[in-house]
């Protein structure tokens, strides 16, 4: 019985393709407010799931991205399931066009972005950009409070004066 349902399952491994995974680290680049950077692979025919985690920011902000396949006659990417964080991206299949779309989802500490998808053709790549602005932290705005109640005494002192 066992080696029948090992003979089994080999026969049906080609009919299921075979899938790809990347686990890929990137440096985000820029600060204090804003950092970004470009993010993307390649990939032959079948399923894939990319992670990205993104290194350089570990606070807390607001994530602007797109991603975008470059579809050709011979081959796509389609996308079928894009997180940021564990929370669910927007993604829209419009023909030969896939994108992804994060327009300001708020975010902490680290970030992982995970895209799967599927290949049809030889290969077929995906691109993007991925943009956080940081949030300042408390302290700050008390310090931009503290800064303007000394710009209103000197204004009144002067007044005075």
């Amino acid at each position: 019985m066992k080696l029948k349902s090992l003979v089994l399952a080999a026969a049906l491994l080609p009919a299921f393709g075979s899938a790809f995974a990347d686990d890929i680290s990137i440096d985000l680049i820029g600060g204090p407010n804003v950092y970004s950077a470009l993010v993307g692979n390649t990939h032959t025919e079948g399923a894939f799931s990319d992670t990205f985690t993104f290194t350089g920011f570990d606070g807390v902000g607001t994530v602007f991205a797109g991603l975008i396949n470059n579809a050709s006659a011979w081959s796509d990417v389609t996308f079928t399931d894009v997180t940021l964080n564990g929370v669910d991206v927007a993604t829209a299949d419009l023909g030969s066009l896939s994108i992804a779309a994060i327009l300001g989802q708020d975010v902490s500490g680290p970030l992982t972005l995970v895209v799967n998808g599927t290949v049809t053709g030889d290969v077929a790549s995906y691109g993007g950009n991925f943009t956080v602005t940081a949030v300042p932290e408390p302290a700050t705005y008390g310090m931009l409070a503290g800064g303007l109640g000394v710009l209103a005494f000197a204004a009144r002192r002067r007044k005075q004066q």
